[in-house]
């Protein structure tokens, strides 16, 4: 019998739904202070930076910005509720910029490679 209660208990807590944390919030990726990292294939890694907060470097102006995994943690920046997030409406176009960015050197590579066959083929018609 208490076999019985215990396969109940446990199919029921399993076969319930999922509980998924900070689902009411906005996600990072979709804010237009958003700047995925070019280094990454992923549009959503954790090298991402925030372009609402950082510092600029006074001797040579250039601005470090933050990134986005630490400022949703830090509750005095954007923080878990995304205090500063504004929605991005053209994110389509966002993440194929980047999506190109970040694969510049393949697409040079296959650009090279394309030219050198078109003008492999073009000699053999001559």
């Amino acid at each position: 019998m208490k076999l019985f209660i215990l396969f109940f208990f446990f199919h029921d807590f399993i076969t319930s739904s999922p509980i998924i944390k900070n689902t009411n919030f906005p996600s990072c990726k979709n804010c237009i202070y958003y700047k995925p990292s070019i280094h990454s294939n992923e549009f959503t890694s954790s090298l991402s930076k925030c372009e609402k907060f950082g510092s600029k470097d006074i001797v040579t102006g250039e601005i470090t910005y933050d990134y986005a995994n630490s400022c949703r943690n830090d509750e005095l920046l954007c923080g878990k509720k995304g205090n500063y997030f504004e929605i991005e409406k053209n994110i389509e176009m966002k993440m194929l910029k980047y999506f190109i960015l970040g694969n510049i050197p393949n697409i040079i590579i296959i650009m090279y490679f394309l030219s050198v066959y078109i003008f492999y083929i073009y000699s053999l018609t001559k």
